[in-house]
């Protein structure tokens, strides 16, 4: 009966020890999801300052142009 008793106890800490190691894994992951999503963010914050800055430019040059005809 005791080794019947340590075998259903070493299995339950070995079945708590797997849940934190999964559970090390699944917030390993949510960190590196949650660091992928901000850089992605970043990348498309830069693209959008860049847009916006072309679409400046090009106002600029249309008014330019436009002023010139005028004059």
């Amino acid at each position: 009966m005791s080794r019947v008793l340590d075998l259903i106890s070493s299995m339950s800490v070995s079945s708590v020890s797997e849940r934190k190691s999964e559970k090390s894994v699944l917030n390993s992951i949510d960190t590196c999801y949650k660091v992928d999503q901000q850089v992605k963010l970043m990348d498309l914050q830069a693209e959008v300052d860049l847009l916006l800055l072309k679409l400046q430019k090009l106002k600029q040059q249309k008014d330019v142009c436009t002023h010139e005809q005028s004059c």
